[in-house]
């Protein structure tokens, strides 16, 4: 795990800028202390919180998926509207909007040709963003692609199609850009006839073998390992430009492990694109079903660090690569896999997602034991001495931070964090996105909670008169 050291800011006074508004809306002071001057502490580690339902009414918010453009700080949201079966977007606009608290929010619909929209993934590049998603209508891999994106102007593809009716194709998409703007889509096949597999689709502008009409010649879907429930809750990061790297974190269902999939293999390569040229290989397992809701981060050491879900004990995991031979887990001890905090029973939709914040340290954003919506970071992140956290490994006192942005509810009976999907800022702030479930009812809405930074106010000096 790799960190950047940045100088830090002495600050006289430090104030949240409070935003009046409807009820749908509020902000939460932060709980934690601001990040000491200490040289490791990330920007904005402690900023607090403004909570927002996005889009209401309705059933809105399944298969939620953030991204935040690393150029403009744009924030973008990809989901499904259960209510009318359609895939849906939504950006933050601050205002002149047509949905969420004082119409801060843009929500348009993006798909409604059938039943589409679940397995939704959002990603974004300079000028264009692109969303993966499962047609459950046709069980296709449908691509939605925009290079005018603030004009809700898209294009529509179906990329992957199954050659019967039998298997689904398209389950728990991850899309990624290259640093080029080449676009990568990860996804499982699930042939109930036997045959499972976790693929890839990219963009290669020639040689294609995608069977979808009007791709075949431009985009390649390629089996990068098979078997039974291989490549489930796929998660991807592409690391590169031209010469690029891909990294898969997924769910292995019949062992009931956590796998790790990467090119740059040498002899060590067994599964990949057309030659082989990726290594699969557990990360986690052994006699814990762990790996469901993995959420895959790849630092700039090209270190991985995975965020999971261990379904034996309920319990949020997380695994980082190690530079020898030291750790806990992965081959021959090259992964080091602890756990962070406890977790409900997955009968639903758990939310468990990981990002890198501006200096490099991993946050996770989860979905609690009692149904709060948290977030953990290692304790270094907010400047804190080592062991003065409350949750995570202990080394010998716990070295991260766990804590509750936004609880469940007690007199309105709702879940906060299913679906959870976290992006940060280059600024170093981050968005969560994610699906609030109001249990009697039994519908829900898209909410996002979003970090605000700091105001600093400079002294104010009085002359004698």
């Amino acid at each position: 795990m790799s960190g950047r050291t940045v100088p830090g800011l002495m600050v006289a006074v430090m104030l949240l800028l409070l935003v009046g508004g409807s009820s749908l809306a509020r902000e939460l002071a932060p709980k934690v202390a601001s990040p000491e001057t200490g040289a490791s502490a990330s920007p904005d580690a402690a900023a607090g919180w403004r909570i927002d339902e996005a889009d209401t009414p309705g059933d809105m918010g399944q298969h939620t998926s953030i991204a935040i453009d690393q150029d403009t700080g744009e924030i973008w949201v990809s989901y499904y509207d259960v209510t009318n079966a359609d895939l849906k977007v939504a950006r933050y606009w601050g205002q002149n909007g047509n949905c969420g608290p004082g119409d801060a929010w843009l929500c348009q619909t993006v798909d409604s040709a059938g039943d589409v929209g679940q397995y939704s993934s959002i990603a974004v590049w300079q000028d264009k963003l692109m969303v993966a998603y499962y047609d459950a209508s046709n069980k296709n891999l449908k691509l939605a692609m925009s290079d005018d994106p603030l004009h809700w102007v898209w294009d529509i593809v179906t990329l992957d199609t199954a050659p019967d009716p039998t298997p689904s194709v398209g389950l728990y998409t991850s899309a990624q850009y290259s640093d080029t703007g080449q676009e990568f889509i990860a996804y499982y096949w699930d042939n109930p006839a036997g045959g499972d597999a976790l693929k890839v689709a990219y963009h290669t502008y020639a040689n294609g073998n995608c069977p979808g009409p009007g791709v075949s010649e431009t985009w390649r879907c390629d089996t990068i390992f098979s078997g039974e429930g291989v490549g489930q809750h796929a998660s991807l990061v592409v690391t590169g430009g031209v010469n690029f790297d891909v990294h898969i974190a997924y769910y292995n269902a019949a062992a009931g492990d956590l796998w790790f999939a990467t090119t740059g293999c040498d002899e060590t390569c067994n599964c990949g694109f057309w030659d082989g040229d990726m290594a699969c290989y557990p990360i986690s397992g052994a006699s814990a079903d762990v790996g469901k809701f993995s959420s895959l981060y790849v630092d700039s050491d090209n270190q991985f660090h995975i965020a999971y879900y261990d379904a034996t004990h309920d319990e949020l995991k997380y695994a980082v690569q190690t530079d020898g031979s030291d750790g806990n887990c992965g081959i021959l001890g090259s992964a080091q896999c602890d756990t962070i905090d406890t977790m409900q029973a997955d009968y639903h939709p758990l939310g468990i997602s990981i990002a890198g914040d501006a200096n490099g340290y991993p946050v996770i954003a989860y979905q609690s034991a009692d149904g709060d919506l948290n977030w953990a970071r290692p304790v270094a992140a907010l400047g804190w001495p080592a062991g003065s956290g409350n949750c995570g490994p202990e080394d010998p006192l716990s070295t991260w931070y766990c804590e509750t942005i936004d609880p469940a509810g007690t007199w309105v009976n709702y879940r906060n964090g299913d679906f959870a999907s976290l992006d940060v800022s280059p600024s170093g702030l981050a968005t969560i996105a994610f699906y609030r479930l109001y249990v009697d009812h039994a519908d829900g809405n898209l909410t996002a909670v979003q970090q605000l930074p700091y105001q600093v106010f400079l002294p104010l000096v009085m002359k004698n008169q």
